[in-house]
């Protein structure tokens, strides 16, 4: 089923206020080299990335709480 323009525009809206893109400069062959070992492994450079920072948030659980606290949620 298509999805109609009403439905495009909310899901705009809603990733609008809830998702945020992070970047980063890489030189050629290591971002190249990134891809390709992420094809290889049938996975992709997001969702490794994705991974990597919910990891680190694990990991240094103790920090994260202290900032979400510092927010007062």
């Amino acid at each position: 089923m298509a999805v109609s323009e009403k439905q495009k525009k909310w899901a705009r809206e809603w990733d609008k206020d809830n998702m945020r893109t992070l970047s980063c400069r890489l030189r050629t062959y290591e971002a190249d080299d990134f891809k390709a070992v992420c094809t290889m492994n049938n996975t992709t450079p997001a969702a490794v990335l994705k991974a990597a920072i919910r990891q680190y948030l694990r990991d240094n659980e103790k920090a994260f709480e202290e900032y979400m606290n510092s927010k007062g949620e």
